[in-house]
C-alpha cells in the first residue's frame, strides 16, 4: 500500500475517479432527459402555449390498427368472394400484424414509422376497392366503413401534429448540441431518442 502514498500515484487515482464520476454523471443526466423525450412518444407532448398535453403517437398507431381491423371485418362480411379485395385484404392484414408486433415489442419510432407507412398504403388500397362495393350494395356497412376510414385519417393528422419530432429536435439542439455536451458527447453511451420519420 506504500505505492498509494506516492504523490503521482495518488494524483492518477484521483484523476481516474474524477473521470469515472464525470462519465457516470453525464450519462445519468442525459439519460434522464432522453427518457423524458422518449416518454412523450407514448404519453404525448405538453403544449405550453395551449395548456394541454397532445395525444401520444403510440396510442394513435393503436387506433389505426383497430380501424384497419374494422375495414377488414366489413370486407370479409359483405364481399368475401371478391378476389382483388381478398388480395388487398391479405396485404392490409399483414401490415396490421406487423404494426401490432412492433407496438408490442416496443420498437423504435423509426421502425414504427416505416410500418405505419405500409399500413397507410395498404389501408388506402383496401378502402378504394371496398368503398364502391359497399356503396353499390346499399347496405348498413357504408357508415361503419367511412367511420373506420375517418379514424385512420384523423389518427394520422394527430400524429402529424403531435409535436414529438419537434421535441426530439429541441433535445438535439438544446442538450446535445450545446456546450459542454458538444465536447462531452464522446462519453455519452445513452441511446438517443429517434424521430418518428
Amino acid at each position: 500500500m506504500k505505492i498509494l502514498k506516492k504523490q503521482p500515484v495518488a494524483v492518477l487515482v484521483a484523476l481516474v475517479i474524477m473521470a469515472l464520476a464525470l462519465v457516470y454523471g453525464v450519462n445519468r443526466s442525459v439519460g434522464e432527459q432522453v427518457s423524458y423525450v422518449k416518454d412523450q412518444f407514448y404519453n404525448g407532448v405538453f403544449d405550453a402555449h395551449a395548456g394541454f398535453r397532445r395525444a401520444g403517437i403510440h396510442g394513435q398507431l393503436t387506433q389505426r390498427t383497430t380501424a384497419a381491423m374494422r375495414m377488414l371485418a366489413i370486407g370479409d362480411f359483405s364481399h368475401p368472394d371478391e378476389p382483388e379485395l381478398q388480395s388487398a385484404g391479405d396485404e392490409l392484414q399483414a401490415a396490421r400484424d406487423d404494426m401490432i408486433a412492433l407496438l408490442t415489442e416496443g420498437a423504435t419510432p423509426s421502425r414504427l414509422f416505416v410500418a405505419d407507412q405500409e399500413l397507410t398504403i395498404t389501408a388506402n388500397r383496401y378502402f378504394m376497392l371496398l368503398h364502391p362495393l359497399v356503396v353499390a350494395a346499399e347496405g348498413e356497412d357504408l357508415e361503419a366503413l367511412e367511420t373506420a376510414e375517418n379514424t385512420m385519417q384523423s389518427a394520422a393528422r394527430v400524429i402529424a401534429e403531435s409535436g414529438y419530432n419537434e421535441a426530439v429536435g429541441v433535445f438535439n439542439r438544446t442538450v446535445m448540441g450545446a456546450f459542454p455536451m458538444t465536447v462531452l458527447r464522446v462519453i455519452v453511451f445513452v441511446q438517443m431518442p429517434e424521430l418518428f420519420a
